[in-house]
């Protein structure tokens, strides 16, 4: 049976210059994201938001140890 509220189509996000697409997968949401023409990282959650704020946190992780390195 399928969920009426169900999205097929996906979902194009921008945070600090990442770009991040949200798309279903089965009973998980998946999240490719990268900065602009760099190769994608695949975050995986049980619902969108939870993708979205993993993603997010990603982000974050990443732009701290890109700092800390400088």
């Amino acid at each position: 049976m399928t969920d009426p509220h169900h999205r097929e189509t996906a979902d194009l996000v921008e945070h600090k210059g990442y770009q991040i697409r949200l798309s279903p997968s089965g009973l998980e949401w998946m999240a490719f994201v990268a900065l602009p023409k760099q190769r994608p990282t695949r975050i995986m959650a049980a619902d969108r938001e939870a993708a979205l704020a993993k993603t997010c946190e990603w982000i974050e992780a990443q732009l701290a140890s890109a700092e800390a390195r400088t």
